[in-house]
């Protein structure tokens, strides 16, 4: 049975959890009418399966929001209860602040011991390779079924693990900015996550998410990925372009690379790390842009190469 993966749409009746919720954005979207003038526009419905939010994130064109959570408890409805990230799922403000964002959105919980077939076995799904930046424990992914034209229909786009990493400590209030979060590849919307939760607020990243300038970031990365080398390479070149792409518009741009044989998360927050230690490139991710563009890649020596590209 096929699984979730970078690349390719979770799987219909893959898992069973004990609840999962569609955050809409008025009453008449679910096609029930209120009475209540004063009602909220984030409204809850509970489904009783995987397989049903699944099939509601694609009937909606919805972003799917999965949370896997510790399986300690005795029994689901126990887990469900008790455990802080589904808790923080259920508080009105988080769900008014995903409801309010530009895509409709369904939110599934399950357990971290949930396993999937593999062939004739049965494996975790926390274990599989399409999820390995979970760090094999409970956490939060987002698959996209909002913009099948960009490309990402079906495909997981963020992945946040609850285990602490070398550098990434995870915080429910991360679950926020995935809410707003510009679309985009897993490796995109690591990037731009990573720069909202630096503990100074960085600007750079709530300017416009420039297409031209993100399909700019990636190539630069994978380059530098390439070439094992972290740098500006060719920028006179490629700056030219971008300006002529963007009509006249000069643009700038910072690189980092991460230490070895890190995974995603960590060396997306290693970069701005790195970046905050040169003050000529924390100026540009610190400082307001119209509008920006992010990526990171992994070259065959373990290292992340990171590049932001900005223009104001």
């Amino acid at each position: 049975m096929p699984i979730p993966s970078v690349s390719a749409p979770p799987a219909l009746g893959l898992l069973v959890c004990a609840w999962a919720v569609l955050i809409s954005f008025s009453l008449d979207c679910a096609g029930i009418a209120s009475t209540d003038s004063d009602a909220p526009s984030a409204v809850v419905h509970p489904f009783a399966d995987y397989t049903l939010a699944t099939q509601k994130a694609q009937q909606l064109h919805a972003l799917l929001l999965v949370s896997v959570e510790p399986s300690t408890a005795e029994s689901p409805a126990d887990r469900l209860a008790d455990d802080a990230v589904g808790q923080w799922l259920g508080r009105l403000d988080v769900q008014q602040r995903f409801a309010s964002s530009e895509k409709p959105w369904i939110f599934c919980r399950i357990g971290s011991n949930e396993t999937v077939s593999v062939g004739s076995q049965q494996v975790r799904l926390i274990d599989h390779p399409s999820l390995v930046e979970l760090r094999h424990g409970p956490g939060i992914f987002v698959v996209d079924y909002a913009h099948e034209a960009a490309g990402l229909h079906g495909r997981i786009v963020s992945i946040v693990p609850r285990t602490a990493g070398k550098y990434y400590r995870f915080s429910p209030a991360h679950i926020d900015e995935l809410a707003t979060l510009p679309a985009g590849t897993l490796t995109q919307r690591s990037m731009m996550l990573a720069v909202r939760i630096h503990p100074e607020r960085p600007l750079s990243v709530y300017g416009k998410q420039e297409p031209i300038l993100a399909n700019e970031a990636a190539a630069h990365s994978l380059y530098q990925a390439l070439i094992c080398q972290q740098g500006h390479h060719n920028w006179q070149t490629r700056s030219e372009r971008i300006a002529g792409k963007l009509g006249g518009v000069c643009p700038t741009e910072v690189c980092a690379e991460s230490w070895p044989h890190q995974d995603l998360l960590d060396s997306c927050v290693d970069c701005v790390a790195s970046w905050r230690q040169s003050a000529g490139h924390w100026n540009a991710v610190k400082s307001p842009q119209v509008a920006f563009g992010y990526d990171i890649r992994r070259g065959k020596n373990g290292i992340w190469y990171a590049t932001g590209i900005f223009t104001r």
